[in-house]
């Protein structure tokens, strides 16, 4: 959690003082004192120059939610902290990693590198780098270069940027159009006290070293070459700010699967060969360090290896290396980042698919956390699939964790729509089915239904909101269900799923799930999402444009719409609280989308159309009479829409960048949408 007297003010405020929030000196392992020079902005506010404003899109849970968004750390000093990553996000610490702000750069362009010293921080997008000279406040962009850029610096007050096939790129802050010196191949940079080293693959198979001194890179001297074939070793290029020393990793041509160190300590004019290391992941080799203490991080992009990374020590200035104890991260190497940096001999923050930190010089290291929703499993990673917040307080997430293709879910709650407990394991696995589980709840009395086969338990029950979760009377407990809806009175009903094997197509409880009766439906009806409205009113949507409601608690059913192609379906029907407005969204059997709305609580039904094509609606999600959410699939990536105006108009929202939208939650105020990403939950207070 956030040190200081600002934990929570995020909750309540949407803009704050810097200077309101007290900063809390901390005392760490490795004998830092870490005494944050500014408090950083609370959870749910963004750092706008020298205030915390609420963004559009909130995170719930900054770190590590975003873990696998994330790109690259520096750690400058032990107590300034860099993390960029996709979708415009950049987060500081001033506390060595304790805690996180989010810092609003004014871009939401995928931001790959980071680099920062005491006086500047230098982001890298695509083309563009983006620098900050007043610690953060503000940054400015760079021209945009012809071709992708590798990491960029600052370089006696010059952007210089390496490049992948180019050479470098530099410019000053308001020039037009980057310089370019084409020094041929992948070029990494790297700047140490008064130079700049540049380091470029040639022919692949050889690494090619050369420096300068001048301000404005006109001449380059030195050119030293040294073995490099395996792609990606000429990234690993660092220099220290402070010492006369520059490092690379080559291949060490006496070992066929080694890595050899070379070092300059002469401002990069000549590199010599210092020790090897063998990892068993000889992939992305990373430096970082001091000359007392040098570390080299190394990873493995293959599911079948026991390590993923391995970080390597040295206290010999690089002539022997040891293997430190950081552990095995499954999956790090093919969806992390794989980035280390070290502030101090002893501090360091390292980034896999989750965040960590080392106080004792790599000999060990502990992950970094800051709300409990997202919080990677040891040996396994969190995909959020579905969110659902049944009151303005209480809501829920169902994250699911994968380890070596074994799907596990665990249920976070939380009782002021901002913090989520530490979860509930379910006693439920799936494989990595496309529709999310569907959750409804009355007060505490909570159902879940999951839509695999290849599930123990598809319906749970609870009576304290989640917390344990109790024996149950279902009696189609396995198979694949689509929807569950709970209602007051402890009503409640239970669709089946297509390819459910000798169950009903719904179930009725009157018992809150303690036991079910079986309900008749016309033969092939397949319910895809139920309702019930506060006039006891049951609405199902489903398969061939099904809408069919019932006001006698599913005794009887009248069906409203149907009959349609086979193709045409209905996936989502939701209604504002309170009222008779609802809608109902699917595909069509010639791939429209399928919009209806209705004012009579789903007697009858008008078709609105959204203006694209060809796309599906997957998820609908009313707050008022006239506000609601529309959730479009197309070509697999998922987008927001939103009308104020009961459907006469749609606006697209933008989503939280760098995060795969799965679904959102309206609340009854008409205005705080939750929008659920694949790794991260945020909050727009915005209508």
């Amino acid at each position: 959690m956030l040190a200081g007297k600002c934990a929570f003010i995020g909750i309540v405020l949407s803009t704050v003082s810097l200077s309101s929030c007290l900063p809390v000196t901390r005392e760490y392992e490795d004998g830092i004192s870490i005494a944050p020079k500014r408090a950083l902005c609370p959870p749910g506010l963004a750092r706008r120059g020298d205030t915390c404003e609420e963004p559009l899109w909130a995170e719930i849970a900054p770190l590590p939610a975003n873990a696998l968004r994330m790109r690259d750390v520096v750690d400058v000093d032990g107590h300034e902290a860099w993390i960029v990553g996709h979708g415009g996000l950049v987060l500081h610490s001033n506390d060595g990693g304790e805690s996180f702000e989010r810092v609003d750069v004014g871009t939401g362009e995928d931001l790959a590198f980071v680099w920062a010293d005491e006086q500047a921080i230098v982001l890298t997008a695509a083309r563009r780098a983006w620098v900050s000279l007043d610690e953060g406040r503000t940054f400015e962009p760079s021209p945009e270069a012809p071709e992708e850029l590798s990491r960029c610096v600052l370089f006696f007050g010059r952007v210089v940027c390496g490049s992948a096939q180019g050479g470098l790129y530099h410019g000053k802050p308001g020039d037009a159009a980057f310089a370019n010196v084409p020094l041929g191949g992948r070029t990494a940079v790297a700047v140490g006290p008064g130079y700049l080293v540049a380091a470029t693959e040639s022919g692949g198979t050889t690494i090619r070293i050369r420096s300068t001194e001048e301000p404005d890179l006109r001449a380059f001297h030195g050119d030293t070459q040294i073995a490099g074939g395996n792609s990606g070793t000429v990234d690993s290029l660092w220099a220290s700010r402070h010492e006369l020393l520059a490092c690379v990793v080559g291949d060490d041509e006496a070992y066929m699967s080694g890595l050899a160190l070379h070092c300059s300590t002469t401002r990069g004019n000549t590199f010599e060969r210092r020790g090897s290391l063998a990892p068993e992941c000889a992939r992305g080799p990373q430096i970082a360090g001091n000359s007392s203490s040098l570390h080299v991080m190394t990873h493995c992009n293959t599911l079948d290896m026991p390590t993923t990374f391995e970080v390597w020590t040295s206290r010999d200035e690089g002539q022997t290396f040891t293997r430190g104890t950081w552990g095995a991260e499954f999956e790090s190497s093919w969806r992390g980042a794989n980035r280390v940096s070290f502030g101090t001999a002893n501090h360091g923050l390292l980034l896999t698919h989750r965040l960590r930190r080392s106080t004792d010089g790599a000999k060990s290291s502990e992950p970094i956390e800051q709300n409990a929703m997202s919080a990677d499993w040891a040996g396994g990673m969190n995909e959020n699939k579905a969110v659902f917040f049944p009151t303005k307080a209480r809501g829920y997430v169902i994250a699911m964790q994968n380890t070596t293709a074994v799907f596990k879910f665990r249920l976070h709650r939380t009782d002021d729509a901002f913090h989520f407990d530490d979860g509930t394991d379910l006693p439920a696995f799936t494989d990595d089915g496309a529709r999310p589980p569907s959750l409804s709840a009355h007060e505490d009395l909570l159902w879940l239904a999951f839509p695999s086969e290849y599930v123990q338990q598809t319906f749970l029950r609870s009576e304290d909101g989640g917390r344990t979760f109790l024996h149950d009377g279902f009696p189609a407990q396995g198979q694949p269900l689509a929807a569950a809806v709970l209602g007051p009175g402890r009503l409640g009903f239970v669709a089946t799923a297509r390819g459910a094997v000798n169950a009903r197509p719904l179930y009725r409880s009157k018992d809150g799930g303690a036991t079910f009766s079986e309900l008749s439906l016309p033969d092939g009806t397949y319910i895809r999402d139920l309702r019930l409205l506060d006039s006891g009113r049951l609405v199902g949507v489903g398969e061939n444009g099904l809408i069919l409601t019932s006001d006698d608690a599913g005794e009887t059913f009248v069906v409203r719409r149907g009959g349609m192609p086979d193709e045409e379906q209905l996936v989502s029907v939701a209604f504002a609280p309170g009222t008779s407005v609802g809608w109902a969204g699917g595909v069509t059997s010639t791939g429209e989308p399928l919009l209806l709305r209705t004012e009579d609580g789903g007697t009858t039904w008008v078709a609105h159309a959204l203006g694209v094509s060809p796309a599906s609606v997957v998820q609908v999600a009313a707050a008022t009479e006239t506000r609601a959410s529309v959730v479009l699939e197309m070509q697999g990536v998922r987008s927001l829409v939103m009308t104020q105006d009961g459907g006469q108009s749609w606006s697209r929202r933008e989503t939280p960048g760098g995060d795969p939208l799965r679904m959102v939650a309206r609340l009854p105020d008409g205005e705080t949408t939750f929008a659920l990403g694949a790794y991260g939950l945020y909050r727009s207070r915005t209508p």
